[in-house]
C-alpha cells in the first residue's frame, strides 16, 4: 500500500509539473500547434517568398532629348499594373547665356487622381554660360508620366535638354 501511495505522489508531482510547463513556456505549445500546419505550393496558388517590390527588382532607367525646335515633350511609357517611384533625374542642355531660364516639367498622376507638376529648374554652368545643369534625389510616383521642357524669359533662339530618370517600379495592389 504504501508503494502504491508513493507511485501516486510522484504521479501527481508530474502532473502538477506538467500544468505548471504549460503555463510558463506558452511558446512551446504553440510550437507544437505550429508544426502541424502545412503550406502546399502550387502555381495557382503559390507561396510568396521574395519582395516582388524591391527596388532592385524593378529597376528603371530612361533617358529623353527634348528642344523647343523638335520634341518639346514626350510621354514615358509606363507598364500597366505598375507604379513608377522616381528616385533621381538628371538634366543637362543648352540655351542662351542671358535672358533665358530653361526648365523641366515632370507631369504626373496617381490612380485616378488629377495631374500633378514637379518644376526642374538647371542652373546655369559659370564656365560655360550657355551651358546648364541639374541633377536631384526625388521622391515622384507616377502611373503616368509626361515630361517637358519650358522657359522663362525672352523667346530663346535655342533650348535643348537631355533628361535622365531612374528609379523602380512597383506593382499596383
Amino acid at each position: 500500500m504504501r508503494l502504491l501511495k508513493q507511485g501516486l505522489a510522484v504521479l501527481a508531482a508530474f502532473v502538477l509539473l506538467a500544468v505548471i510547463a504549460a503555463l510558463v513556456a506558452p511558446k512551446a505549445t504553440r510550437g507544437i500547434a505550429a508544426a502541424l500546419v502545412q503550406v502546399t505550393n502550387t502555381t495557382a496558388n503559390p507561396v510568396i517568398n521574395q519582395d516582388r517590390d524591391s527596388e532592385a527588382r524593378g529597376a528603371f532607367q530612361t533617358s529623353v532629348n527634348l528642344s523647343l525646335s523638335g520634341v518639346s515633350g514626350t510621354g514615358i511609357l509606363i507598364p500597366a499594373g505598375t507604379r513608377l517611384v522616381i528616385d533621381y533625374v538628371s538634366i543637362a542642355g543648352s540655351a542662351p547665356s542671358s535672358g533665358t531660364q530653361p526648365y523641366i516639367i515632370l507631369f504626373t498622376t496617381v490612380g485616378s487622381g488629377s495631374d500633378v507638376s514637379y518644376t526642374l529648374t538647371p542652373t546655369q554652368s559659370s564656365l560655360e554660360p550657355q551651358q546648364f545643369q541639374h541633377s536631384e534625389a526625388v521622391k515622384i510616383y507616377a502611373d503616368t508620366l509626361f515630361v517637358s521642357v519650358a522657359f522663362a524669359g525672352s523667346a530663346p533662339a535655342f533650348l535643348t535638354s537631355t533628361v535622365s530618370i531612374s528609379g523602380h517600379l512597383v506593382n499596383i495592389p
